[in-house]
C-alpha cells in the first residue's frame, strides 16, 4: 500500500497511536540500519545514570582526584 493511501488513516489516529506508530517506525529504522536501540541493550540502558550512586561516587572520588592534581 503506498504511503498516500497511509496519510488520511495516519491523520485520524488518537494522540498515543501516533506515538506508538512513532515508537514502531524509529525501532524499524534501526533494525534496518543493523543498530541496537537503547531499550534494548540491557540493564545500563534500562537503568538511568542519574539513579546510580555508585557511578555518582565514582564520579565524585574522580573530582576531587583532580582537585587535589591541579591544585597541589
Amino acid at each position: 500500500m503506498p504511503l498516500t493511501e497511509l496519510l488520511p488513516f495516519l491523520r485520524e489516529l488518537s494522540y498515543s497511536d501516533k506515538l506508538l506508530l512513532l515508537h514502531f517506525l524509529g525501532g524499524e529504522l534501526l533494525k534496518d540500519s543493523n543498530l541496537t536501540p537503547l531499550d534494548a541493550q540491557g540493564k545500563v540502558a534500562s537503568q538511568g545514570l542519574h539513579d546510580s550512586f555508585e557511578a555518582a561516587a565514582v564520579l565524585a572520588k574522580a573530582l576531587a582526584e583532580e582537585k587535589v592534581a591541579t591544585r597541589g
